[in-house]
């Protein structure tokens, strides 16, 4: 991936989203530019990832609202990485970050009664992302979820590859990320079985190169 071409893409994207006045995709790319500020300060702080929720609202995992800024806030970081301003140790940790409170072990998060368990929405992300059940039939949710935020990780790079390439438009590629945090939110609070089958979280990118091609 040429750096050059990566920050070309990243701008035109950072640009588009803030034409978009008042939608949230103006605030999920402006969160991505707080989000290198922050890990500008941070490299020192250990691996622990930024705190994500708002303090106005109260951090339960039922919320969409809470979900869908843990979900935005990871996607930006994502988008920063592609834009060279954050390293690739800072993606692994948020998705570890945020496994852990989606696993229920993170005593900020409020979980959802018996949702947030492996019988539940550990079942429910390998069918949902989908992931291979052969490779984690016997894992922990804990590490189901670390599994299923480094799909969505993938999906969010390979968007932002496709657009680099020009293989689609900056607006696209916006569109795209929007839908992914979208199932990905809905999959997280239990939504996800109201929608098709056919909407898995990763069908947003069936169509786009791998990013080995």
């Amino acid at each position: 991936m040429q750096a050059g071409r990566v920050h070309r893409v990243h701008g035109d994207l950072m640009a588009l989203a803030r034409r978009r006045t008042g939608s949230r995709h103006a605030g999920l790319f402006d969160y991505g530019n707080a989000l290198r500020q922050e890990w500008r300060t941070r490299t020192e702080a250990g691996p622990a990832g930024p705190a994500l929720a708002r303090a106005d609202h109260p951090n339960y995992l039922g919320s969409l609202a809470v979900v869908r800024s843990l979900v935005d806030g990871y996607i930006a970081l994502l988008i920063a990485r592609a834009g060279g301003t954050v390293p690739h140790v800072a993606c692994e940790a948020e998705m570890r970050r945020l496994a852990g409170i989606f696993a229920g072990e993170d005593p900020e998060f409020a979980p959802i009664g018996g949702w947030n368990s492996r019988e539940q929405l550990g079942e429910t992300a390998i069918r949902r992302v989908p992931l291979d059940p052969s490779v984690i039939q016997a894992a922990s949710l804990d590490a189901v979820l670390q599994e299923t935020f480094a799909a969505i990780g993938l999906a969010a790079l390979r968007i932002l590859r496709a657009a680099e390439r020009y293989d689609i438009g900056a607006d696209a590629a916006l569109g795209r990320l929007s839908t992914l945090a979208e199932r990905t939110a809905a999959l997280l609070v239990g939504a996800a079985d109201s929608q098709p089958s056919s909407e898995t979280v990763l069908a947003v990118v069936a169509d786009l190169p791998d990013l080995a091609a």
